[in-house]
């Protein structure tokens, strides 16, 4: 039973890792279920016997990626989480920053939902206390979209400044909206 445990665990391992070598490489788009099972060294029957598709295998390595990145304690502050965030991003660059640049719809969709459970409330409650008129989806819109602009400008042109220097950033732009 263990053998069988470890081999599994092998298999996937060796296909999660050659996925993630190709969104590297190539992107998501330009990554086939062939070019996968080719790096990976496996048979398509044992891929597809882990993963149903290639969307089953990105949804996966999504949960695995957002369970890490959006854990909080309770202790810490919304400027330290943030910056755990960023950091985190910059850190992956092979993984989750990969589909953030490539601008994968999935993986934004995925993004939008844990921005919008973890990031959203430690941001927005000053905006609608400060703009009561402005419906609450477009300030959800608002702060979740500034967010991954951010986020994708400092990893794209502003890696000069550090996270905590980037969440200031984003945190002042906010700020400046409830004047």
């Amino acid at each position: 039973m263990t053998k069988i445990d470890r081999r599994i665990t092998k298999t996937k391992k060796s296909i999660y890792t050659a996925f993630l070598q190709l969104l590297n490489e190539k992107g998501y788009e330009a990554t086939t279920v062939q070019d996968i099972i080719d790096l990976a060294d496996v048979g398509r029957s044992t891929f597809y016997s882990h993963y149903p598709s290639k969307e089953l295998l990105l949804d996966e390595l999504c949960h695995y990626l957002f369970h890490h990145l959006f854990e909080r304690e309770a202790h810490v502050s919304a400027e330290d989480y943030l910056a755990h965030i960023f950091l985190h991003f910059r850190k992956n660059k092979d993984h989750v920053t990969s589909l953030l640049l490539s601008k994968n719809d999935y993986f934004l969709r995925q993004l939008h939902k844990e921005l919008e459970t973890h990031v959203l409330p430690m941001v927005a409650d000053d905006l609608k206390t400060s703009h009561p008129r402005i419906p609450t989806s477009y300030l959800k819109h608002f702060v979740i979209t500034n967010f991954i602009e951010t986020l994708t400008w400092w990893l794209k042109k502003g890696k000069s400044y550090n996270e905590q220097e980037v969440v200031s950033f984003y945190l002042d732009v906010m700020e400046m909206t409830t004047k």
